[in-house]
Order: C-alpha cells, then sequence, then structure tokens
C-alpha cells in the first residue's frame, strides 16, 4: 500500500510541476512550451483524480449502496466466531465494491481454514479464513480482508470497518449428493418437466424456502411460487428454463438463479436438483 501511495505522491509532483511550467510558459508566451506541458499534467492530474477520489469520498461520505447495521445487531466474536465457521456454509448478497453491484452468492467454510465460494455470475472463489482480533479475515491469493460478523434472528451480516453491511447471508447445513450419482437423461426430464409442476424445499435460499415451479410445455417460462411453509406459497417469480443435451436443467431469473444448469438426481420418494460441485440446490418431492 505504502508503495502505491509513494507512486502516486510522485506523479502528482510530476503533474504539478508540469503545470507550474506550462502556465510560466504562457505567461512569457511561449504557446509550444504551455501545449507541451500542459497535455502531459492534465493526463497525469486526471489519472490520478480517478485513482483516489472514490477512495476517498468513500472514507468521509461512506457507500451509499450499503445500508449502516441496526443498532439490534449483536456482534459475533472470540470461540462463537470460530464455531459459526467452522464446517458450516452460507448463503445470502454480497456487495461487490467494484462494479457496485449484489450478486446472491453461496460460501463454505472448512474446519481446516479453507473456504470456497460462487456468485450468481458464475464467478468462483476459495482461499483461507482465520479470526483475528475478533475479525473474520479471508484471504484470497495475495488479498486478506477482515470484517466483522454480526447476527440479527437468523439473519448474519458482515461489515466493513464503517459499519456498513457488504454481506448478509443465512448460515445453513450444506447438503452433497454422493460421489457418482446417477441422474436422469435428457429424455426423462422431457417426459416429466414441460407442462408439468415440481414442488419442494430449496436449500439455496433467503427466507421461504418452499417452492413450486410450474414448467410452460408451449415455451420456455417457468413460473414459481415461494413461502415459509408448503402451504402458503404466496411470492410469485417468472423466469425461463430448458433442458441441454447434456442432461441438465437450465434455469434463469427464479430461485436467485441468474442462469446456471443442473444435473436432477433421483433418490426414494423424489429427486434432488445438483450443481456442478454436488451441492443439493432444492429437493423434488412432489411432481403434479
Amino acid at each position: 500500500m505504502w508503495i502505491g501511495i509513494l507512486v502516486l505522491i510522485t506523479f502528482g509532483i510530476c503533474a504539478v510541476a508540469c503545470l507550474v511550467i506550462s502556465i510560466r510558459g504562457a505567461m512569457q508566451g511561449k504557446w509550444h512550451i504551455f501545449i507541451a506541458l500542459l497535455i502531459p499534467a492534465a493526463g497525469i492530474g486526471g489519472t490520478i483524480i480517478m485513482l483516489v477520489a472514490r477512495p476517498i469520498s468513500l472514507e468521509l461520505f461512506g457507500d451509499s449502496n450499503l445500508e449502516v447495521l441496526p443498532e439490534r445487531a449483536v456482534a459475533i466474536t472470540g470461540d462463537d466466531l470460530l464455531a459459526v465457521h467452522n464446517g458450516t456454509w452460507r448463503f445470502g448478497l454480497s456487495y461487490d465494491g467494484d462494479t457496485q453491484l449484489f450478486h446472491w452468492y453461496d460460501e463454505a467454510f472448512a474446519d481446516d481454514g479453507g473456504f470456497s465460494g460462487r456468485n450468481d455470475t458464475g464467478q468462483a472463489w476459495s482461499g483461507g479464513w482465520d479470526v483475528v482480533e475478533d475479525g473474520l479475515c479471508l484471504t484470497r491469493g495475495q488479498d486478506t480482508e477482515c470484517l466483522s460478523v454480526w447476527q440479527d434472528g437468523d439473519l448474519w451480516y458482515q461489515t466493513n470497518h464503517r459499519n456498513e453491511i457488504v454481506n448478509r447471508y443465512m448460515v445453513m447445513e450444506a447438503f452433497q449428493a454422493p460421489k457418482g450419482h446417477p441422474t436422469l437423461s435428457q429424455e426423462v426430464l422431457q417426459a416429466i418437466i414441460p407442462g408439468r409442476t415440481l414442488a419442494g424445499e430449496l436449500r439455496f435460499h433467503f427466507g421461504e424456502p418452499f417452492y413450486s415451479a410450474s414448467f410452460d410445455a408451449g415455451s420456455d417460462a417457468v413460473t414459481v411460487l415461494r413461502g415459509d411453509t408448503a402451504a402458503s406459497l404466496e411470492t410469485e417469480e417468472t423466469g425461463t428454463y430448458r433442458i441441454d443435451e447434456d442432461d441438465l436443467l437450465c434455469l434463469a431469473g427464479v430461485l436467485h438463479i441468474a442462469d446456471a444448469c443442473y444435473a436432477v438426481v433421483p433418490r426414494p420418494g423424489g429427486a434432488d436438483i445438483v450443481r456442478d460441485d454436488r451441492r443439493i440446490v432444492a429437493t423434488v418431492t412432489e411432481l403434479k
């Protein structure tokens, strides 16, 4: 960091020097000197301003895209912080400060200090985690970020040093299909999905875990009803689906899925919708 600051200061001094000399050239009527030095002064100065304007603005005024931590949230520290990350998995919304967008994401934390995750754009990551001075520190490659962790009922928050919520999630049990699991073929999927309704429970959810998905037979439309119980499905989502040649069911725009494909794995009493890393996204307990 200090090397970067030193580089910015050096280039800043160069930009100011070019600007001063160019102004002196203009005062003396030496317009060729004025133009020749004004261009690098403007270029270097403008670049520095673009690099430092947002970080300075964030420190002074905060990020307008983020919410401040609610007062009712309780800090999780020490052994409790270790316990909630040893062998656990979470799903929720994460903020990308570079694009200033929120993405649905999930992360799995192992007992040995490793973690891995991915978001709804298909971006995946892995690294190590540790608890340092009551903060959760995540290391990806050469970058380490330390965040505070808070609990508000079933909802969890991770906050930056300005107490702004950068991640919000629910802690859940990780469900995985067995290795070498059999999957339903494209022909079987074509026979049981178009024109039918699948119902069950989501393993990736941010509330309202029960669902009913109706697949239109004459188009690629899918309508999903969601609720807190199987008997109270009141929230409606619409999206699209397709069954591809790799024996996968692909969904877009529903169930927190931007666009992704899944295997359908039969099991006694139903089936599981499974991601490529064997994580079970949803169970199917009813076919109408």
